[in-house]
């Protein structure tokens, strides 16, 4: 009996310890989160995370977003060893130019007053020391890219623009818009930041177009440019296949439809419209998307009314877009992705307009490939132009910018590449003139 006793005693120790020691680990782990730079980390991270669900301070659309840039730069350039060098049009190049330049363009982008700035001071900056670019297809708002590279810029962040160049000699930086207008503010960046940025980059040999050229004196010219790209074939998706595996179902659930939601056949099958109580999915078969919803009862929200305003507001709804894109093209299987090309605020409306790229690229065809119009938090129309690729044996040399830019005549353009559709259905790489909007 005594024997017993003493093992129910032992038992109760044993589970006392234990507890004491889970208790200390946890108030370790806590005191350990807020030693932390919490504010530094993205919003997803498994820390954050725990951090908010312990001390508060996170909520909603700081949960849901995932920070992820909705937009890649075209073009980035930097001055390395007194030789400007730059990369271009290729997904993979880019992304490791983006990672060179990050915390360079971090501190560039912490926030200052535009003002009014003239053509003759940025070619004088040009000159003037080391640079750096980046340059954007359309006009993406100043706070989002600055949110994208880690900065924070405030005052006048709804700026849209389509190129930013920083120049280290006179420590300001100068934005282009889509109208063609140009701003400064100051801006300055560490030494030590800029040597790291220009130690980890790799390019090619460039220069700035300047004042020799009718085109914007940002314009990079590539000393020996040879962008070779193949001519691309239209393949016919069908969003219905039993083949695409959860491709639709993860479509439906992306628009808050669940696999199992009502729908009515169209046009023998090849159009079906899911419905609820409060929103339409108009899908067809060959890969256009139309949704449609009231704003006090859509079932997709990029925030809850109150949780977030001003840029915090935008990225959400551009995240929100993404995130909706990333799933229409998994299900199309399109081996494409989405670029963000303007985003206009106006009467209470958010409307975002986005691209399709191959291979870094744009695929432009007569309609936009996707619209996103939020109210608030609430999204109350989309539609979305599925398209699959193939890239023929045939490949096409792109006029250099160079030559391009030695014969462009009158106002001041920008000089992009894209893809354009043929009569015949193939679409052709080329480089075109793009004026300004003004």
């Amino acid at each position: 009996m005594r024997g017993a006793q003493r093992s129910v005693k032992n038992t109760a120790k044993n589970v006392s310890l234990i507890v004491l020691v889970v208790l200390l680990l946890s108030l370790c782990a806590a005191n350990w989160l807020t030693g932390l730079n919490i504010a530094q980390m993205p919003a997803d991270n498994w820390l954050r995370r725990a951090h908010d669900h312990l001390f508060g301070g996170a909520v909603g659309y700081e949960l849901r977003s995932s920070g992820v840039a909705a937009a890649d730069p075209a073009q980035i350039a930097l001055t390395v060893n007194g030789q400007l060098s730059g990369v271009q049009y290729d997904v993979t190049e880019l992304d490791a130019a983006v990672s060179a330049v990050q915390s360079l363009w971090a501190q560039v982008l912490a926030g200052g007053d535009l003002t009014t700035a003239t053509e003759d001071e940025l070619n004088a900056a040009l000159r003037a020391g080391d640079c750096a670019e980046l340059r954007y297809h359309g006009a993406i708002p100043l706070g989002a890219i600055a949110g994208w590279m880690g900065g924070s810029w405030k005052d006048g962040g709804d700026t849209n623009v389509e190129a930013l160049v920083y120049a280290a000699g006179v420590e300001r930086l100068f934005v282009r818009t889509s109208d063609g207008a140009l701003y400064a503010a100051a801006a300055k960046a560490d030494k030590s930041t800029l040597q790291s940025a220009q130690d980890a980059f790799r390019g090619q040999p460039c220069k700035f177009s300047g004042e020799a050229y009718a085109v914007y004196p940002e314009t990079l010219l590539f000393d020996n440019e040879t962008l070779s790209l193949p001519l691309l074939n239209t393949e016919a998706i069908n969003l219905f296949s039993t083949r695409s595996g959860t491709g639709l179902e993860d479509l439906l659930e992306a628009f808050g439809f669940t696999a199992y939601a009502d729908f009515y056949a169209e046009q023998n099958d090849q159009v079906r419209v899911f419905i609820d109580n409060v929103s339409t999915l108009r899908v067809h078969a060959a890969g256009l998307l139309q949704y449609a919803a009231a704003a006090e009862n859509t079932t997709v929200r990029a925030y809850d009314e109150g949780e977030v305003s001003g840029q915090s507001a935008l990225d959400a709804q551009m995240d929100c877009a993404r995130l909706i894109l990333d799933a229409a093209l998994r299900a199309g299987e399109t081996d494409t992705h989405a670029s963000l090309y303007a985003a206009n605020q106006e009467n209470g409306q958010t409307t975002l307009v986005f691209l399709q790229m191959y291979g870094g690229v744009p695929v432009l065809g007569e309609n936009d490939f996707a619209t996103f119009t939020f109210e608030g938090g609430a999204l109350v129309s989309a539609t979305i132009r599925l398209q699959r690729f193939s890239a023929q044996d045939t490949s096409r040399i792109i006029l250099p910018a160079r030559q391009a830019a030695a014969g462009a005549m009158g106002e001041a353009c920008s000089l992009m590449v894209a893809y354009r559709a043929q009569e015949d259905g193939t679409y052709v790489p080329a480089r075109f003139y793009l004026k300004s909007a003004a």
